[in-house]
């Protein structure tokens, strides 16, 4: 490849980016570049070494309260439609204020009415973050479909003080 005669992008129809930022296939088509293709159409930074798994990584936040109500436990505390098939490797919850006592918040996530968790995620009194708990959370059932319907119940909370509850899906999903 020279800067006189580049090739062809590899599909019209191909998606470089999503929300503003190049995709891994970018990254791949610009590092198949020699160095000066890629200081001329100005991507100097492509790596040469193959790309990080965490590149692919998908995140998805759902707030399941608002901010000023506090937590009470129930089932289908929000209810949404996944936007895509997803792998999930990683679950994670946070409040924006904590519970001093009581028992431990505990929430469970499902798809169609079934837990996608073995082990639920549980913020520990006194914490923001399920990244701090005792006990982790588990996932038992990565794959989501794409639109599936998907459920967030609080199971258990302590003193009723906590506030503002989100959870984060961590996972991939089929290169476009």
């Amino acid at each position: 490849m020279s800067t006189d005669n580049p090739s062809q992008l590899p599909d019209v129809h191909f998606r470089w980016f999503i929300d503003g930022k190049p995709t891994p296939e970018f990254y791949a088509y610009m590092r198949a570049m020699d160095k000066t293709m890629r200081a001329a159409v100005g991507v100097i930074n492509t790596p040469d070494a193959p790309l990080p798994a965490d590149l692919w990584n998908e995140y998805l936040e759902v707030a399941c309260s608002d901010e000023v109500a506090p937590l009470s436990a129930g089932t289908a505390k929000v209810t949404f439609r996944m936007p895509y098939a997803m792998e999930v490797s990683e679950v994670r919850a946070s409040l924006k204020t904590e519970q001093a006592s009581g028992s431990v918040l505990t929430v469970d996530i499902n798809q169609g009415g079934a837990s996608i968790l073995s082990t639920p995620i549980t913020i520990d009194n006194g914490q923001r973050t399920s990244m701090t708990a005792t006990v982790p959370p588990v996932v038992s059932t990565a794959s989501l479909a794409d639109d599936a319907e998907m459920t967030v119940d609080i199971d258990q909370v302590g003193d009723g003080t906590a506030l503002g509850l989100k959870i984060i899906l961590i996972g991939s999903r089929p290169s476009p």
